[in-house]
């Protein structure tokens, strides 16, 4: 099916405008909504990870400080 041209210039712009207003106008509440409750979840699970990895991020704060501990050197075996 062919589309309609306008024919005057008014009927172009309004057109335009009605085209423009069609895909300027915001999503719908809901999946604002659903991009929320999803949002919340990520952050909760990202809170957890870092709760139950407490003692790994903060060797790795030590570290990234230069505060950390010198590591353990391993003795070497006995000469026979």
């Amino acid at each position: 099916m062919k589309r309609k041209q306008p024919k005057t210039r008014g009927e172009f712009y309004s057109e335009l405008e009605r085209r423009w207003l069609k895909t300027a106008r915001p999503g719908s509440k809901a999946s604002a909504a659903i991009n929320t409750i999803i949002f919340v979840i990520v952050l909760a699970a990202v809170c957890v990870a870092a709760y139950l990895n407490r003692a790994r991020i903060g060797a790795l704060w030590q570290q990234m400080t230069g505060k950390a501990q010198p590591l353990q050197v391993m003795p070497e075996k006995p000469e026979h």
